[in-house]
């Protein structure tokens, strides 16, 4: 008889011990899918949020752009930009190009000046792909390169007590040190989950911060959109090289080397996951370690018959191992049934989580499938299983054949 049909058969015969040792496997297990889909689920959306809120995949510019100290003066900017972006569309992986001038300054409604991050940029290619032209609280996104209007964070048009066609005024100073104002009309305003961002965020359109900065055609960076965000390393040292042999010293920067919020969330969670999947470890293995201890406990007197009749011990414990291996699979399976259902009823209950630190409103409750949890969920109980069983089956299987008759 196998060593697996043998375990099946102990299992099912002291079916209240097994239940007992499934239900803390199965509720593991379940626990483990339901924190993985969910984290899974949350980086995914933050990390695509963060690409099409304006990151985008690949930022180009100056070596000394990346190192700050132009402060928004174009100081470090890139010249003959069209030449660059023809360059760069000539390689397959890459979608679209924003060119974006960044800026600092002060914008005033007549009564009241406040300091904003400026953008200018090119707004319908912004509109092909990023998500932030199609998620405005009010009016509208710009039309043209060349518009004079601007698109004010809601944080910031509500400290200017400006709307929707009211007219502002933006001073900046360029990169000759000389102050200059232009008029601007709003535009739109931006619903940004940010408090922060929100509170000076300003984009306008290239045409317009080139008059403003008197920039003469010149850009800070272009941002690359790709066809896939996963390739964003390999196409950085591709477009460097290109760019290099055609003239053009410029560095590149993924969108995960910039987005530094990112990282930090993702090491959160990365922590408290680990956290969580050792203590649920901890917890399946002292329970289960006790259920087979005295299963053991219980059949000494089993082992030691068996051990008459002439079995070896490395079969005895491979007996005991694989009834740890029978119940840590059936958990699983039972523990993949109860995550899909819980998931199932989560996904539809329409939960709002609350805004994390520094947002502006929170998102609903979604977990999704991943299959990398559950196959750390299944590793982590077969292995508190398989643990839990091997000491005290080796103890056993290493008693006297006197010894495990003899024992009460």
């Amino acid at each position: 008889m196998s060593l697996l049909s043998l375990a099946l058969r102990n299992v099912t015969r002291n079916r209240r011990r097994s239940l007992l040792t499934g239900g803390v496997v199965v509720f593991g297990f379940a626990a483990f899918a339901l924190a993985g889909g969910f984290m899974a689920q949350s980086l995914e959306g933050l990390r695509e949020g963060t690409i099409r809120n304006g990151l985008g995949h690949l930022h180009l510019a100056m070596p000394a752009e990346f190192r700050g100290g132009g402060e928004g003066s174009l100081e470090h900017a890139l010249r003959r930009s069209p030449e660059i972006e023809e360059i760069l569309r000539a390689d397959s992986e890459v979608v679209e190009i924003l060119p974006r001038i960044e800026f600092v300054g002060l914008v005033t409604s007549g009564s009241r000046s406040v300091p904003f991050l400026g953008s200018g940029v090119d707004p319908l290619a912004e509109a092909r792909t990023m998500d932030l032209p199609h998620a405005l609280s009010a009016g509208r996104w710009l039309e043209g390169s060349g518009e004079r209007g601007v698109v004010l964070g809601a944080g910031l048009a509500s400290t200017l007590s400006v709307g929707v066609e009211d007219t502002v005024t933006l001073l900046a100073t360029t990169s000759d040190g000389v102050l200059n104002a232009v008029d601007a009309t709003v535009k739109g305003v931006a619903d940004i989950p940010i408090r922060e961002l929100s509170d000076r965020f300003l984009a306008t359109s290239v045409g317009l911060a080139d008059d403003l900065l008197m920039a003469s055609g010149r850009i800070s960076r272009l941002v690359v959109i790709l066809k896939n965000a996963d390739r964003a390393r390999a196409a950085r040292g591709r477009l460097e090289g290109r760019l290099s042999e055609a003239g053009f010293p410029l560095e590149g920067r993924t969108w995960e080397e910039l987005a530094v919020f990112y990282r930090q969330v993702r090491l959160l969670y990365l922590g408290i996951f680990g956290f969580m999947g050792a203590v649920l470890v901890a917890v399946v293995l002292l329970a289960t370690a006790n259920t087979m201890t005295m299963a053991v406990a219980e059949r000494t007197r089993e082992v030691g018959t068996l051990r008459a009749l002439g079995t070896r011990p490395r079969r005895i414990l491979g007996m005991f191992l694989a009834e740890g291996a029978v119940l840590a699979a059936l958990g699983c399976i039972a523990g993949t049934i109860l995550s899909l259902v819980l998931m199932a009823v989560l996904n539809r209950s329409g939960i709002e989580l609350p805004p994390p630190p520094g947002a502006t409103h929170g998102m609903p409750l979604h977990v999704r499938v991943y299959g990398a949890a559950y196959a750390a969920g299944a590793l982590a109980m077969f292995s508190t299983l398989l643990v839990a069983s091997y000491f005290p089956a080796r103890r056993a299987s290493r008693m006297t054949i006197v010894e495990a008759l003899s024992h009460v």
